[in-house]
């Protein structure tokens, strides 16, 4: 692996829709590697159902960093059908349905939730446009967190190289702070841990096929308190000092 580009997603509320669920959405706590993948679309101008291919190739890792609440609001979807346009455009009364939608919010005195995102990728060239775009606040579409109704911002943390990290071998016992694929689990140490931890595991989209047709997801675990977690993985992982002294050891979702 070569330069890791390191960035916060923040925003005010949040909506990931679980896949599975239908006449109620509900969200994931947050952000899946489907959607990490669309906004570094965003960021360097990918049109939809453009970059599948050319990001699944990437490597991904978020992080929570603040906690989360849920609340549910019945909104109104309107019918946008053809059949539909000439009463719209007459701002005439067109048929919808009402929709209980589960949102994410920022916990207690938080005003904004914010992820840490974790991107590489073998093509060197877009994790640098990627950065540059970020670093100069100028990406090519809006950012939003997972709905086109929850306005994001995307903040530049770091580029890091291969000299500014360091790899932990596989079996280490390590603090991570990542979301984290179960398939790569190997233990999780619980004993001793103050405050004590709520841990969630959920399946989670991983990856499109052609026609944006979902591959089989993936299951993960997170702290749903949006804090470390005590674990020996399967593979290796990535540990980083960022910003203030601060330190990130994460792991890829994809191993």
């Amino acid at each position: 692996m070569k330069r890791v580009l390191i960035f916060d997603l923040t925003g005010p509320m949040a909506h990931f829709r679980k896949y599975y669920t239908n006449s109620s959405s509900l969200t994931y706590g947050f952000p899946p590697r489907t959607v990490l993948m669309g906004v570094v679309a965003a960021v360097v101008g990918y049109e939809r159902d453009s970059y599948y291919e050319l990001l699944d190739r990437g490597r991904f890792a978020v992080a929570v960093k603040v906690p989360g609440r849920r609340l549910v609001q019945t909104v109104n979807y309107v019918r946008t059908k053809r059949e539909d346009l000439t009463e719209l455009r007459r701002l005439g009364r067109a048929r919808g349905t009402q929709t209980p939608v589960e949102f994410l919010l920022p916990e207690g005195d938080y005003r904004r939730l914010r992820f840490r995102i974790f991107f590489s990728h073998p093509d060197a060239g877009l994790v640098e446009e990627a950065a540059a775009r970020l670093r100069e606040n100028r990406t090519y579409y809006p950012l939003y967190l997972g709905l086109t109704e929850c306005i994001a911002a995307g903040e530049y943390v770091a580029l890091a190289g291969p000299d500014d990290y360091d790899v932990l071998p596989a079996g280490t016992a390590l603090t991570l702070t990542s979301v984290l694929n179960a398939a790569l689990l190997q233990e999780i140490l619980l004993s001793g841990e103050t405050p004590s931890r709520r841990l969630v595991r959920e399946r989670a989209p991983h990856s499109f096929g052609p026609g944006r047709i979902l591959r089989p997801p993936v299951s993960v675990i997170y702290e749903a308190r949006a804090q470390s977690l005590n674990v020996r993985l399967a593979v290796p992982a990535c540990r980083f000092l960022v910003g203030d002294n601060a330190v990130e050891t994460v792991a890829f979702l994809e191993g």
